[in-house]
């Protein structure tokens, strides 16, 4: 047993002397820095009325229009109210604005919306080219939800770590 605990010494030893080589110095950004490099924009609106997310960003989506599904869409239900919405994203900044990272989603109170692909209609998803300085993209956006004509409609756009909402109701 005694042969054990001096085997064991060593290897104490370096470990607490290993421990205390660390440096616990530590270094943080100033509260502006750390604030402005990791602050979201987060903007709402009504449909129709650009939102600005900073940067020369801006996202506009047009008012809601019914339309019906072809025969070719995916992802819908025949008893849903189905609406097209023309998505603007605006990049006045300097750089290309990386659009691989959109993200969209659609609400309508407490009922589901799904979203709707239907080339036929011209809605084929959001773009994922990235779009020049002093540029814009202009797309298609279907839904499907389970609520009435008159009902809550909400869409949230992130791009990044950016968020738009935009709100209206179904028609």
């Amino acid at each position: 047993m005694k042969k054990l605990q001096l085997a064991l010494l060593p290897v104490l030893g370096a470990t607490l002397i290993l421990a205390g080589c660390g440096s616990s110095a530590k270094t943080t950004a100033s509260p502006t820095e750390s604030a402005a490099a990791t602050a979201p924009a987060a903007a709402s609106s009504a449909f129709g009325k650009a939102i600005d997310l900073g940067g020369g960003v801006s996202i506009t989506v047009a008012a809601p229009t019914s339309f019906k599904p072809t025969a070719f869409a995916s992802n819908y239900f025949a008893n849903q109210v189905h609406n097209k919405l023309s998505i603007t994203i605006q990049n006045g900044g300097t750089t290309p604005l990386d659009l691989s990272s959109v993200s969209i989603t659609a609400g309508s109170g407490a009922n589901s919306c799904v979203d709707v692909l239907d080339g036929d209609s011209g809605i084929n998803g959001a773009p994922s080219d990235p779009i020049a300085p002093k540029a814009n993209a202009n797309f298609n956006y279907g839904v499907g939800c389970d609520g009435k004509v008159g009902e809550p409609l909400t869409l949230t756009i992130t791009l990044g770590t950016d968020t738009a909402t935009v709100t209206g109701s179904l028609v």
